[in-house]
């Protein structure tokens, strides 16, 4: 099965796609014709915990939460510390 890796070259310091059988180690380089070896890149994804557009994690709700009760100890007269 042909599938698309990135293949390192360590004579000219250039990664570059390659769609080739998975099982395939070694290409040659485009750019100076020395082998280059598969590599494993980093997937681009990202959990939507993680977003910066708003889901809210477990930790985020936590926090506002906590700031919640806070601010109504506060608004009770009570303090952190309950003094």
């Amino acid at each position: 099965m042909r599938v698309l890796n990135d293949y390192y070259c360590p004579s000219c310091g250039r990664t570059k796609e390659h769609f080739v059988e998975n099982e395939v180690m070694t290409v040659s380089c485009h750019s100076c014709n020395e082998p280059a070896t598969k590599v494993r890149s980093v997937p681009n994804f990202m959990l939507p915990g993680n977003d910066p557009a708003g889901f809210p994690t477990a930790a985020d709700k936590w926090v506002k939460k906590r700031e919640q009760k806070m601010a109504q100890e506060r608004a009770q007269g009570h303090t952190a510390f309950g003094e």
